[in-house]
């Protein structure tokens, strides 16, 4: 597989990139990470909707779109406002504000999933661990640790029975490919979700804008999750420039013309409701502390755009509960 030479940034060549059957989510000879080979995360990411292209991709992606849209937008406010309402009690510092945005969109997934309550808090150090599994630039460590903790979340999926796991199941067919897949969401609806409510609360701090437009704004100007990568599956060409067969793409998702702040095409997140919804209910509920957004970094990550916030005397073990 060969590095990344080709940079997708116009219009044009985003739409090309994430549409166009000569480009693919995972290069031909590499379908799984090499790091993830004989982990409890391999079967995971070769199940996963979107680590897959062709039939397979869009036959799963129509049941799980199926089991998302059984819940309606009522039904995910109030669980969203009842889990947000819980996390916030303990809330009084930056940095467990900063655990509060990873912890919200996997705690309203869970309570959909039914994942039991007491394990809640190991959930999101296990999700947040995943996610650094999957997501490119790894280290060896991070690697490892993400691996061992796919395998404890498929062990804490296998107990589920929530309504929302029930229709994934039932959509899906297959309860393996199901519990795959409700990982899956878990992992998606985290660092995208999180970073939406983070820019939305530093955008609060500066401006008088609702709720509602402060989503527009962050979604239009700066999108949580700002690249993603496609492989070509041929020899073929992007913009008009001529690619080899595994040659890499880093796909802008800003561009001057267009945000694709939820992608494009085939593999459009199908959860763009339900991270609006969320993110309003964390809106909703939280009374923050101005002094809670005086100091934050953006997360390490090579497609996410997430603020974590810190105190003055930072100690990265108070987090809260959760």
């Amino acid at each position: 597989m060969t590095t990344c030479p080709f940079s997708a940034a116009s219009r044009q060549a985003v739409r090309e990139a994430l549409s166009h059957p000569h480009f693919g989510v995972r290069p031909t000879d590499e379908p799984v990470p090499r790091a993830l080979l004989g982990t409890p995360a391999q079967s995971i990411f070769a199940s996963l909707v979107r680590m897959n292209d062709g039939v397979r991709q869009s036959e799963l992606k129509l049941a799980i779109e199926a089991a998302l849209a059984w819940h309606d937008d009522d039904e995910i406010r109030q669980t969203a406002v009842d889990v947000a309402q819980r996390l916030a009690g303990s809330l009084t510092t930056a940095e467990q504000l900063t655990r509060f945005n990873y912890a919200l969109p996997i705690c309203v997934l869970a309570e959909l999933l039914g994942v039991a309550h007491r394990d809640r808090a190991t959930l999101v150090d296990e999700v947040l661990a995943f996610v650094r599994c999957i997501a490119p630039g790894g280290s060896t460590e991070q690697m490892a640790a993400g691996a061992v903790a796919a395998g404890k979340l498929h062990l804490r999926m296998q107990q589920a029975d929530g309504p929302l796991f029930v229709q994934l199941c039932q959509q899906v067919g297959d309860r393996s490919l199901a519990i795959a897949n409700a990982i899956g969401l878990l992992f998606q609806a985290c660092e995208g979700t999180a970073g939406l409510i983070g820019q939305m609360q530093l955008l609060a701090n500066e401006r008088q804008q609702s709720a509602e437009e402060l989503i527009l704004v962050v979604l239009q100007q700066s999108p949580p999750i700002h690249t993603t990568r496609r492989f070509a599956l041929q020899d073929t060409r992007l913009e008009g420039q001529p690619l080899v067969k595994g040659q890499s793409v880093l796909v802008h998702l800003k561009t001057p013309e267009e945000s694709f702040a939820f992608g494009h095409g085939a593999h459009r997140c199908p959860g763009e409701r339900w991270a609006r919804i969320i993110a309003l209910a964390a809106m909703s509920v939280l009374h923050i502390k101005p002094e809670w957004l005086s100091h934050y970094r953006w997360r390490v990550s090579q497609n996410a755009r997430v603020a974590e916030f810190y105190s003055v005397q930072e100690n990265a073990d108070d987090r809260g509960d959760f």
